[in-house]
């Protein structure tokens, strides 16, 4: 059964939670009224908590601290945590995501999605219990720099592995559940784009699990410079291709975006390589955006994917660089 914890420093929302969970059946429930009393609860290590339920807007440390400081703690670097509050705009909901939130709920709390939302995170938590080998195997990848034989690194190429420690990268389920959230306001409503690594197989099987998740991280932080300056959230879907969420009204010109990234990509050392014949080409999608008549994340991501792959199909002819029409670091 799933160990709880929520924080809110509103007394009046604390019983309220506690009657909802109990109605529920959610026994295992552990309440604080700060970051700091939650964060004492969570270093004394007399519960084991599978989940945890956070306000944004609380006095000293608010709720978006707390969950990038539950998120420096690597027994809960995965751990499902929703974020449960009044704040609806995209500032909180970015903010949120961007330091680690896997859910976001706001009030006034609905009961029949709260406990969905539960029982998603129960079966994330579950999973991840099932399959221990596959989180060390993450940790390994970023941690165990040297350990080229160790089989907990294993991954497949249509893994959604997590990427770590890229700015504005999101893992794929958090994704989801981000677009989920500003779908429900048309306010939000967004654009999508595609970014798909050419030759993946290829490159798949001539390096290690290590070395193709180290060529991951480095075409996502290249996708991340090159849009630097238009604030997007970039997250890995698996088979060498990122989707990058886009403002609505934001018009990219795809071939020079292309050439930029092939410029970033050369500039960290991933065209030519020395020791590996690396030749990462990476092609940019057309952009789609989010229809008033479907606004599915899923749907939204799929056709952002398929105009990749009709993409890719097509020989590719970058344009001319000229350094007065790109700047390497927007």
């Amino acid at each position: 059964m799933m160990s709880l914890l929520v924080v809110d420093d509103d007394r009046n929302i604390l019983e309220l939670m506690a009657a909802i969970l109990a109605s529920q059946g959610y026994e295992d429930v552990v309440y604080a009224q700060s970051g700091e009393e939650a964060l004492n609860l969570i270093n004394q290590g007399q519960h084991r908590f599978s989940t945890f339920i956070l306000d944004i807007q609380m006095p000293g440390m608010d709720g978006v601290d707390l969950c990038g400081r539950i998120r420096a703690i690597s027994e809960h670097r995965r751990t499902p945590i929703i974020m449960l509050t009044a704040m609806r705009d995209k500032e909180h909901i970015d903010a949120a995501f961007l330091r680690g939130a896997t859910d976001y709920l706001t009030k006034p709390i609905d009961t029949t999605d709260l406990n969905a939302r539960l029982n998603v995170a129960q079966l994330l938590f579950n999973e991840q219990q099932s399959a221990l080998n596959a989180t060390r195997r993450e940790e390994n990848l970023r941690l165990d720099m040297g350990n080229k034989s160790n089989s907990d690194s294993h991954f497949d190429l249509a893994d959604a592995v997590t990427i770590y420690d890229v700015p504005r990268v999101l893992g794929s389920l958090e994704m989801e559940n981000y677009l989920h959230r500003l779908s429900r306001g048309k306010r939000f409503m967004c654009g999508a784009i595609c970014f798909q690594i050419q030759k993946r197989e290829r490159l798949f099987s001539m390096t290690s699990p290590l070395e193709f998740h180290g060529i991951l991280t480095d075409v996502a932080e290249a996708i991340f410079e090159s849009l630097r300056s238009h604030n997007v959230m970039i997250s890995y879907f698996g088979n060498g291709q990122y989707v990058a969420i886009l403002p609505r009204t934001l018009h990219l010109d795809e071939a020079e975006l292309e050439l930029k990234l092939s410029l970033t990509l050369n500039e960290f050392g991933l065209i030519g390589g020395d020791t590996v014949p690396l030749d990462v080409t990476v092609r940019v999608g057309e952009t789609v955006r989010m229809s008033m008549f479907d606004a599915s994340p899923e749907a939204l991501i799929a056709r952002a994917i398929s105009k990749a792959e009709l993409k890719s199909a097509e020989p590719r002819s970058l344009p001319m660089f000229d350094p007065k029409r790109l700047s390497m670091r927007s």
